[in-house]
């Protein structure tokens, strides 16, 4: 299997690693620098938080603004609705803002919230109970 990393920008590379590790991920220091920070989310997932200068480098183009509006929307799975609840209120006591209210549809709850930078992740939990394939 591949491993996926998703690089974003950030305006301050301390303050969005102290977040990220106050939601409990960890920094892969041997793959850190002064313009990027490697947080692991899993086993085959790598969150790249690049300062805006070595962001931009990796593109053809202008770089957009997370804080001026949603560039993406990252979804992390959790394995319970009372999970959904507290990495929400982790991020938003981190530093991050509140996103949507929580909302349930189908077999899902979800709720959301912005890193200090303006990146929306959303949490979800799947009853798979309910899913049908």
């Amino acid at each position: 299997m591949s491993m996926l990393f998703v690089k974003l920008p950030v305006r301050d590379l301390p303050a969005a690693r102290a977040f990220y590790e106050a939601l409990g991920f960890r920094v892969e220091e041997t793959s850190s620098d002064e313009g990027e920070a490697a947080v692991v989310l899993g086993d085959e997932l790598v969150l790249a938080l690049h300062t805006r200068e070595r962001f931009a480098a990796l593109l053809p183009g202008e770089a957009g603004d997370p804080a001026q509006a949603p560039t993406v929307v990252h979804t992390l799975t959790a394995d319970s609705r009372a999970d959904v609840d507290d990495r929400v209120a982790r991020a938003v006591a981190a530093g991050g803002r509140p996103g949507l209210p929580a909302r349930e549809a189908d077999a899902r709850y979800t709720g959301s919230f912005a890193d200090p930078d303006g990146n929306v992740w959303e949490v979800v939990w799947i009853d798979q109970l309910h899913v049908v394939n």
